[in-house]
């Protein structure tokens, strides 16, 4: 097995791919939560709306985290 810095080399593109990933996903779903908490406010269901909205928020939220380092500031 490899040690040193071809060890470091080959699982850093690994991370970067899991990450990107993985903030794609949760930035998918929240706009997807976020979606859902807007027709629930069409329905008139308030609360059902305000919790879909802040879990939308703060899935969002890390997402955004996640994708950070890829995207800069």
């Amino acid at each position: 097995m490899a040690s040193g810095p071809t060890r470091a080399l080959w699982f850093s593109p690994m991370r970067r791919v899991l990450r990107d990933g993985s903030g794609l996903l949760l930035v998918v779903l929240a706009i997807a939560a976020l979606f859902g908490g807007i027709v629930e406010l069409g329905a008139h269901d308030y609360l059902a709306a305000a919790l879909l909205l802040f879990t939308g928020l703060a899935v969002l939220r890390a997402g955004v985290e996640l994708l950070r380092p890829t995207v800069g500031e």
